[in-house]
C-alpha cells in the first residue's frame, strides 16, 4: 500500500522537528511505532506463508484487513506527532480508500471460499 512509504518518510522528516516532546507528540510516535511494527508484522506473515488457501494466522486470526488498519494507525500518530489538527481531514479521505478497498476484497473472498470466509468473518475484526 503506498501509505506506508509516505508514512516513513513523513516520520523521518518529523525527527528532524525541533520542538518540546509534548504529550500528544509522544502518543503519535507510539501510534507510528506500533502501526509500522504491526504493519510490518502482518507483512512478513503473509508472504512467508505463501499459501494459496485463506490467511487464518498470526495477525490475520484478528484482523482480516491489518495493512489497512496499522497504516490507518501509523499515518494518525504522524499527526499526532506532527500537532496537524489540519491533517484530520486529509486522514479521514485517506481512510476511505483503503476502508473500500477492503470491503471489495471481501466480496471477491467470500465468492472465492464462500462459509469458510463468512465464519472467519464473524471471528474477526475488520
Amino acid at each position: 500500500m503506498i501509505a506506508l512509504p509516505v508514512v516513513m518518510v513523513a516520520a523521518g522528516m518529523a525527527t528532524r522537528r525541533e520542538g518540546p516532546w509534548t504529550l500528544m507528540r509522544l502518543l503519535g510516535l507510539l501510534l507510528i511505532m506500533v502501526g509500522l511494527g504491526f504493519y510490518t508484522l502482518a507483512r512478513i506473515q503473509l508472504e512467508s506463508s505463501k499459501q494459496t488457501c485463506l490467511m487464518t494466522r498470526g495477525v490475520y486470526s484478528r484482523i482480516r484487513h491489518p495493512e489497512y488498519l496499522f497504516s490507518f494507525l501509523a499515518f494518525a500518530g504522524l499527526l499526532l506527532y506532527l500537532n496537524e489538527p489540519r491533517g484530520i481531514l486529509l486522514l479521514l479521505l485517506m481512510g476511505l480508500f483503503p476502508f473500500r478497498l477492503a470491503r471489495w476484497e471481501e466480496q471477491g473472498l467470500e465468492a472465492l471460499y464462500g462459509d469458510e470466509y463468512r465464519r472467519y468473518k464473524q471471528q474477526t475484526w475488520f
